[in-house]
């Protein structure tokens, strides 16, 4: 039954998108599918997005979260699908040690 419903998602129409944050990148809707089936870092991110926006947690949707290493003030990005094709972004703080650059850690939302 499990397999029948996600080709189904696949050919959903468009997904509707808040305003993108400046750093952050537009998720797809195959990216939402991918991470049912496989641990990486946007999933495990997204689970941190969820902890830090508990309130939109409690429906019936799923968080991922990006990083922008380039970014100096160390920060995630959150995004949630509501399972209706509608994206909601939101940026938080990275949790310490989470690596931002070649042989540097964010630490209380600097990159050093």
């Amino acid at each position: 039954l499990l397999f029948v419903a996600v080709p189904l998602a696949c050919v959903a129409g468009e997904t509707a998108v808040q305003t993108v944050p400046d750093g952050c990148t537009k998720i797809s809707k195959t990216s939402f599918l991918s991470s049912n089936c496989e641990s990486s870092l946007m999933s495990t991110l997204g689970h941190f997005c969820s902890m830090m926006f508990p309130d939109r947690s409690a429906t019936n949707g799923q968080w991922l979260g990006t990083v922008n290493n380039r970014d100096p003030k160390c920060r995630v990005c959150c995004v949630y699908s509501d399972g209706q094709n509608i994206q909601y972004y939101n940026v938080t703080t990275a949790p310490n040690s989470l690596p931002c650059a070649p042989k540097k850690k964010c630490k209380n939302g600097r990159c050093i």
